[in-house]
């Protein structure tokens, strides 16, 4: 499968971060400074405070994603990934550690015959 889907996703959601930042400064201002409704005026005398409080509470969600959303999200894509034979690299992993319990059994055996070996001489 191609990886170029992909990583025309990833790109375009990177940049659209950077258009979303100046889209919410735009909608920030119309909204604080609309003539119908003066009420986030009488809550935030100025602009920059109520900018701040936008920020804050983007930040408190930012944390909240982070702590708890993103690993959920990072756990299932994991989850998704190995079901199937979906993933190549959890394939080789598996076939790494049956290959590890081998070569633990015959290294086991190797040191059954030394053992024997070494009672009989002793004997």
């Amino acid at each position: 499968m191609s990886t170029r889907i992909g990583g025309m996703l990833i790109i375009v959601g990177e940049t659209m971060f950077l258009f979303s930042l100046l889209n919410f400064l735009m909608i920030t201002r119309l909204q604080y400074y609309s003539s119908g409704d003066s009420f986030m005026r009488m809550l935030f005398p100025h602009y920059l405070l109520f900018l701040a409080a936008l920020f804050i509470v983007a930040f408190i969600g930012m944390w909240l994603t982070y702590v708890y959303v993103f690993p959920s999200k990072q756990r299932f894509s994991q989850e998704q990934a190995i079901k199937d034979d979906r993933s190549p690299m959890y394939n080789k992993i598996l076939e790494l550690e049956n290959n590890i319990d081998e070569l633990k059994k015959v290294v086991f055996e190797m040191s059954e015959k030394i053992d024997h070996m070494n009672k009989k001489d002793n004997s």
